[in-house]
C-alpha cells in the first residue's frame, strides 16, 4: 500500500502504532495464559482475536508487513475458535504464542528509538472551512489516524473517534457528511453503530463506508444489510479510499440538491427560499446591512397554457428561470415560489439598486422570444411580460411580514397595468 505522508506524520504514525502495540502486548500475554489454563475461555480468545485484528489492519502501513501477515493468521485462528465453539487445541495456542513472540521481537527491535521521537500538533486545523466533514470511527488509534491522515491530505475536514459510544454522540450533534466505520470494535461493533445511525431521522442520507477484512464476504454483505453504502477492505489503497469518498459525497450533494430544488426550473423551492430568507434577514440584522426581497409573476400566464398547452407553459417557466438567474448577482438567491411566481433575494442591496436590478430583469423578459414545443411540426415563439414587487428589509421584520409586503407590491404592479416594477413603501 502506497501512502503519501510527510516524514513527520509517518514517523508519528509509527510511534503511535508501537505505543499501542506495547500497551496491548501485556494484555495479550495474560489472555494467552488464561487460554492455556482454560482452553474453553471465550473471553480470552476474543481478546486475542481483537488484539491481532488491530495489528493486521495497520502493520503494513508502518513498514511491518511480516508482522501484519502473522497477525492475520492469528486473527483467523481466533475467529475459528470463537465461531466453532470448540476448545483451544495445543496447535491454536501455539499459533497465538508465535504471534505474541513476533510482537515482542518487533518491540525489542524498536526499543532504542524512543530518543528520536519527533512531535507534531495533536490536532490539525481544517484547511478549508467549506470542506466535506468526515468522521472516522475505529477503536484502533493507528488505523483511525491513518484513514484520517489520508483524508486530510486529500482536502477533507476529517476527524476520528476511537470509541463507538462517543462516536454516536458526535454523529448526532455534528451530523458529518460521511462516516467511515471499522467493523470490529469492542462493546458496540460497526454494524450496531450503523443501525443506530440509520434509526436517527436526520441521518438517513449520510453515507457510511465500512472497513472490513480483506476477503470477508460475510462482513461486506452484513454491512450493506444494516444500512452501509459501501465497504473497503483492509489494508486499503489511499487512492481508492479517496475515490470512494468523493463518489459518495457527490451522490449526497445531488440528493440534497434534489430536496431543495424545483424539478422544472432547477431554482430553489419555496421551503428552502423561506429558510434562506430567514438566514439573510438575521445576517442583515446583525451586520446592519441592506436586503431586498422581490416577488415576480408572469403576466397572462394562463393564456399561454390555454392556447398552447401545459408543456408550453413549462417551457416558458424554464426559460424565464434562466433569464432570472442570469440577471442576478452570484450572492443573490432565486426560487420558484409556486406556479408561475418566483422570488429573489438581493443581498446587500438597498431599494435604489434593487429597483435597477428588477427593471433590468423585466426589460430582458419583455425583449425575449420564448421558444415553445412544436405544435403540428411548427415551431412557436411567443413573448410575455412579468410584474415585479420589491420590498426592503426593515429592522425587526419577520419573514411573514417581509413576504407580505413584497406580495402586496406585486399585487399593485399587476393592478396598475402589469409589466412593471412596484416598490413597497416603508412602514
Amino acid at each position: 500500500m502506497s501512502i503519501d505522508l510527510g516524514p513527520d506524520e509517518a514517523f508519528e504514525l509509527k510511534l503511535i502504532f508501537l505505543r499501542e502495540l506495547s500497551s496491548g502486548h501485556a494484555a495479550a500475554r495474560e489472555a494467552l495464559e488464561k487460554l492455556r489454563s482454560a482452553p474453553g475461555d471465550k473471553q480470552a480468545a476474543g481478546e486475542l482475536s481483537s488484539f491481532f485484528h488491530r495489528i493486521a489492519g495497520t502493520a503494513e502501513t508502518v513498514d511491518q508487513a511480516l508482522l501484519g501477515r502473522l497477525a492475520a493468521v492469528c486473527e483467523t485462528a481466533g475467529d475459528a475458535l470463537l465461531d466453532g465453539g470448540a476448545q483451544a487445541s495445543k496447535r491454536l495456542v501455539q499459533i497465538f504464542a508465535d504471534g505474541i513472540a513476533g510482537v515482542a521481537s518487533v518491540l525489542d527491535g524498536q526499543s532504542g528509538q524512543g530518543a528520536a521521537r519527533r512531535t507534531t500538533a495533536e490536532s490539525m486545523a481544517v484547511a478549508d472551512a467549506g470542506a466535506a466533514r468526515i468522521l472516522v470511527v475505529d477503536d484502533d488509534l493507528v488505523g483511525a489516524r491513518l484513514v484520517d491522515s489520508v483524508l486530510r491530505a486529500a482536502g477533507f475536514a476529517s476527524s476520528f473517534c476511537c470509541d463507538a459510544e462517543k462516536a454516536f454522540e458526535v454523529i448526532r450533534s455534528e451530523s458529518p457528511d460521511l462516516i467511515i466505520l471499522d467493523v470490529v470494535m469492542p462493546r458496540m461493533d460497526g454494524f450496531r453503530l450503523c443501525q443506530r445511525v440509520r434509526a436517527h431521522p436526520g441521518l438517513q442520507l449520510t453515507p457510511i463506508i465500512f472497513l472490513t477484512r480483506k476477503g470477508d464476504l460475510e462482513q461486506r454483505v452484513r454491512g450493506l444489510q444494516v444500512g452501509g453504502n459501501d465497504y473497503l477492505a483492509k489494508p486499503f489503497e489511499p487512492q481508492e479510499l479517496v475515490a470512494r469518498v468523493r463518489s459518495h459525497l457527490q451522490r449526497l450533494f445531488e440528493l440534497r440538491e434534489m430536496a431543495i430544488r424545483d424539478g422544472l426550473t432547477r431554482c430553489y423551492n419555496s421551503k428552502h427560499f423561506k429558510m434562506r430568507l430567514g438566514q439573510e434577514m438575521a445576517r442583515a440584522q446583525r451586520a446592519h446591512t441592506n436586503l431586498s426581497l422581490g416577488m415576480l409573476d408572469v403576466d397572462t400566464f394562463k393564456k399561454i397554457n390555454d392556447s398552447y398547452g401545459h408543456p408550453a407553459g413549462d417551457a416558458v417557466l424554464s426559460h424565464l428561470a434562466s433569464i432570472l438567474t442570469a440577471s442576478m448577482r452570484s450572492a443573490d438567491v432565486v426560487a420558484r415560489y409556486g406556479g408561475d411566481e418566483f422570488g429573489f433575494l438581493l443581498v446587500d442591496a438597498a431599494v435604489p439598486e434593487a429597483t435597477i436590478i428588477a427593471n433590468r430583469l423585466r426589460e430582458r423578459v419583455e425583449r425575449h422570444r420564448f421558444e415553445l414545443p412544436a405544435v403540428r411540426s411548427e415551431l412557436i415563439n411567443v413573448s410575455c411580460t412579468v410584474s415585479v414587487g420589491v420590498a426592503a428589509f426593515q429592522p425587526n421584520d419577520t419573514v411573514h411580514e417581509l413576504l407580505q409586503r413584497a406580495d402586496g407590491a406585486l399585487y399593485e404592479a399587476k393592478q396598475s397595468g402589469r409589466n412593471r416594477v412596484w416598490i413597497s413603501p416603508p412602514t
